[in-house]
């Protein structure tokens, strides 16, 4: 099968077009998960007390963050009793996302390493 060069260049045209509004998508969503954390951070501080919260993964990555990235956050002082509330809650605040909760006294040495090597206080 032989394209014409024109007709090539019309498809390299919409292939382009594609990639630059999927990078535009991919930006937005990465601007809503930010603020999606933040929230979070505001919403474990008020409702339940914790003492620091940590963004991190790909999130903070952004080499790293794709179409079904999800929100990394490790926490500090949040009572055990209340971790599946606390995960439950934060799963509504966004459907998009899923919010991964890591609580930092729980975690194995080696992801706590990871959270506060690589993480952004919120």
């Amino acid at each position: 099968m032989h394209i014409s060069p024109d007709k090539m260049e019309t498809y390299r045209a919409t292939a382009r077009l594609r990639a630059a509004e999927e990078r535009r998508e991919l930006a937005l969503r990465h601007e809503r998960a930010w603020s999606v954390a933040r929230q979070a951070a505001e919403f474990l501080r008020r409702e339940y007390g914790v003492d620091r919260v940590v963004v991190f993964g790909s999130l903070v990555r952004i080499e790293l963050f794709h179409p079904r990235s999800d929100i990394d956050l490790g926490v500090w002082g949040l009572d055990e009793k209340h971790y599946y509330r606390a995960v439950a809650r934060l799963l509504a605040l966004d459907p998009a996302f899923e919010i991964d909760l890591v609580m930092a006294e729980e975690a194995p040495v080696s992801l706590l390493a990871r959270i506060q090597g690589e993480g952004k206080d919120l």
